[in-house]
C-alpha cells in the first residue's frame, strides 16, 4: 500500500464508471443504508461480480470492500446472508456496521477481513481490541469524537484507523423511510435526498438515513492526522454526484502529496479549489469538542481560535492560538 490511501462508498455499476480509479485505493461497493436502492450493487450479486471485474480490470491494485447493511431488516438478512456466503471468496474486505451481522460472518464465514463501518459508532480501542477477535481489521469511529480522542484510540489499537476525511456526515439510520413518508411513487422516481431545515439547521435525509447538510472537512488539518501515523482517508460519496467525488478526491489526494513533499503554498491553493465544492459550507466542531455544525480553523472562514502552519520538515502541522 502507499503512504497513505483515499477510498469512498460507490452505490451503482453506472456510478462507478464515471469514478476516476486512479485516485482510490479503495471502493466501498453498496448503499449500506437500504438494500432497495435503485441499482444498489451489494443487493444483487451479478452486480458485485460486475462491479469488482470492472475494478480490477482498470486498477488491479485498487481494493474491494462489498457494504452490508447498516440497519439489518429481517425481510433482508437472507438475501443479505446469500451474496456474502459467496462474494466473500473474491472481495478484499467487507463493510459491517451492525454487531449481529459481524458475529455471524465471523462465525458461520469464518469472516477474517471486516472493516467496521461508520454508523457502527465506535468510540474506544477497547471495543476495537474485542472486535478483533470478530476480524476486524479496519474500522471508522463515531465522528463525534475530538482529535485527541481520535490520536489517543490510533496508538492505542493495532487496528487501522480510516479517518473520515470529507463529506457529508452520518448522523442516524431509521427503521423508517424519511423519504416514502413523505412522497409518493416508486423509489426509482422518488429516492433524492431531501434537505430538512429549520431557522438553525440543515439537514438531508436519503430515506432512511440522515446526512449533515454541511460538507465534514479535515482538509486543514491533514498535517496534524499524517504525523500522528493515519494512513487512510475516505471521501463520503453516498448519494453524491461524481463530479464532486472526484473533485474532492483529487484535492485531498494532491494536498496530502504536497504535505508530504513540503509544497506549502500549494497545498494552500488546493484549499481554495475545495471551497468551491461545498453548497452549504464547511463543519468540523466535533474535532475540537465543539458544536459539529461549526468550522475551526483559519481555512474557509472558520473560528479563528486555532491558527494552521505546515511543518514539512515534520510531516506534520505547528498550531498558534489565534
Amino acid at each position: 500500500m502507499e503512504r497513505f490511501a483515499l477510498s469512498t462508498h460507490v452505490e451503482s455499476l453506472e456510478k462507478l464508471k464515471g469514478i476516476d480509479l486512479q485516485l482510490f485505493d479503495l471502493i466501498f461497493l453498496g448503499d449500506p443504508t437500504c438494500m432497495e436502492y435503485p441499482g444498489n450493487i451489494m443487493a444483487d450479486e451479478k452486480r458485485v461480480k460486475e462491479a469488482v471485474e470492472y475494478i480490477k480490470g482498470k486498477r488491479e491494485d485498487v481494493e474491494v470492500v462489498l457494504c452490508t447493511l447498516a440497519e439489518p431488516r429481517n425481510r433482508d438478512l437472507g438475501r443479505q446472508f446469500d451474496i456474502l456466503g459467496r462474494a466473500v471468496s473474491y472481495v478484499d474486505y467487507v463493510e459491517v456496521h451492525n454487531f449481529g451481522i459481524l458475529r455471524y460472518l465471523s462465525r458461520e464465514l469464518g469472516l477474517s477481513n471486516a472493516i467496521m463501518g461508520f454508523f457502527s459508532n465506535i468510540y474506544t480501542h477497547k471495543t476495537l481490541e474485542v472486535l478483533k477477535d470478530y476480524g476486524v481489521k479496519k474500522s471508522f469511529l463515531n465522528p463525534e469524537l475530538s482529535m485527541e480522542e481520535i490520536f489517543f484510540i490510533r496508538k492505542n489499537t493495532s487496528c487501522d484507523i480510516m479517518v473520515f476525511a470529507h463529506g457529508k456526515l452520518p448522523l442516524g439510520i431509521s427503521e423508517n423511510c424519511f423519504i416514502k413518508e413523505n412522497r409518493e411513487g416508486d423509489c426509482s422516481d422518488i429516492c433524492r435526498p431531501m434537505v430538512i431545515e429549520s431557522a438553525k439547521w440543515k439537514l438531508i435525509s436519503c430515506g432512511y438515513a440522515t446526512f449533515s447538510a454541511k460538507d465534514w472537512n479535515t482538509f486543514e488539518y491533514l498535517g496534524s492526522f499524517l504525523y500522528e501515523g493515519f494512513r487512510h482517508y475516505h471521501i463520503q460519496g453516498l448519494r453524491e454526484e461524481v463530479e464532486y467525488i472526484n473533485k474532492v478526491a483529487y484535492i485531498y489526494r494532491r494536498g496530502i502529496e504536497c504535505l508530504l513533499a513540503g509544497r506549502d503554498s500549494e497545498f494552500i491553493e488546493m484549499a481554495k479549489e475545495l471551497m468551491v465544492t461545498t453548497k452549504y459550507g464547511f463543519c468540523n466542531g466535533y474535532l475540537f469538542k465543539r458544536a459539529g455544525s461549526r468550522y475551526v480553523g483559519s481555512f474557509f472562514g472558520g473560528e479563528p481560535s486555532v491558527a494552521y502552519t505546515p511543518d514539512s520538515r515534520k510531516g506534520g502541522v505547528s498550531y498558534e492560538e489565534g
